[in-house]
């Protein structure tokens, strides 16, 4: 979504907003006290698709560093 197309129908009617749905905040829960971040939405409003990304470069660090990793397949 981040390019401009869909992944489900390959449409280029893509938009986003930070909060898009209701000024949503996800808890990311990385220590005891878990701290609400802004959702960056993705919505497509050919075919209805629909992402959210944490949008918060430091929060993605923290998970980065006490979350599991998943491996990779190759």
């Amino acid at each position: 979504m981040y390019s401009g197309r869909c992944p489900k129908c390959g449409s280029a009617t893509v938009y986003r907003r930070i909060g898009g749905v209701g000024e949503m905040k996800i808890h990311v829960r990385t220590s005891f006290i878990s701290i609400p971040v802004p959702a960056l939405a993705y919505v497509c409003t050919t075919c209805g698709y629909f992402e959210q990304y944490i949008d918060d470069p430091a929060k993605l660090a923290e998970v980065a560093q006490t979350w599991d990793r998943v491996p990779s397949n190759p």
